[in-house]
């Protein structure tokens, strides 16, 4: 299975509008395809002390909070390594003016929330996708846990029993449990091809299609199944055709 997570991190300093901004912003989410489960927080250093382990992607912040209000603890956030981007959240619409010099992404106005946060979910997702693009994940199914890779950096996939080994530029390597088919079907719109049973290959990375191999860039000689050779050689002259690069041999 193969999916696209979202951490997604809620504070306000009250249970009642913590239930409504998290419960909304799953709804949202939902409606874009995209399962999220907020983690929700009370005050600003609960926030801080869960960030020091976990990256968030979006951040929703009320301005009106006791001690350390939503735009300091804006600023504090801004200043760390991870930067997630940063939703504000206020019944107080002339502040949105001040927290200009943490750049937010957005700013919800609880006079008209749901409307506000329907915008922002979406402008988000928007260009998440358009950023992320060339990025895949899959889910290791004995781990639940998941593995993001870039599509563009990833050389092929070998098959290995019932593994698949990613094999990444710069010698890196990452090992999902899923099937040849599901991981073909995804990437064959990323100019992939299946040359053989055990083997899906990166065209930006062939430099030669021989009658029984391909040859890669790295040096690398992949062998090419008799049944899947000619279907693999006409998608790899169409990539050639449709980029001007590459040599056949």
């Amino acid at each position: 299975m193969i999916k696209r997570t979202i951490s997604v991190a809620v504070c306000d300093d009250e249970d009642n509008a913590l239930d409504i901004i998290c419960g909304s912003v799953k709804k949202v989410f939902s409606s874009q395809s995209i399962e999220v489960s907020p983690d929700s927080f009370k005050r600003a250093d609960e926030l801080l002390k869960a960030m020091q382990s976990k990256n968030y992607g979006l951040v929703f912040l009320d301005i009106n909070m006791p001690g350390t209000d939503g735009i300091t603890l804006g600023k504090r956030i801004s200043a760390m390594k991870h930067k997630p981007d940063i939703v504000f959240i206020s019944s107080n619409s002339n502040r949105v003016f001040e927290t200009f010099v943490v750049q937010p992404f957005g700013f919800v106005r609880k006079e008209n929330f749901f409307s506000d946060i329907t915008g922002v979910i979406t402008r988000y997702v928007a260009q998440m996708q358009k950023a992320e693009e060339p990025y895949l994940q899959f889910e290791l199914k004995q781990h639940g846990s998941y593995v993001s890779v870039n599509a563009a950096a990833l050389e092929y996939v070998e098959c290995f029993k019932n593994m698949q080994i990613l094999h990444i530029s710069e010698s890196e390597e990452k090992t999902v449990y899923s099937r040849m088919t599901v991981l073909e079907e995804l990437l064959s719109s990323r100019d992939f091809i299946r040359i053989h049973k055990g083997y899906i290959v990166n065209c930006r990375f062939i430099k030669k299609f021989e009658r029984n191999s391909v040859i890669l860039t790295t040096g690398t000689e992949l062998p090419v199944g008799r049944s899947k050779h000619d279907c693999a050689l006409n998608a790899y002259l169409e990539y050639v055709h449709k980029n001007g690069i590459s040599i056949i041999g």
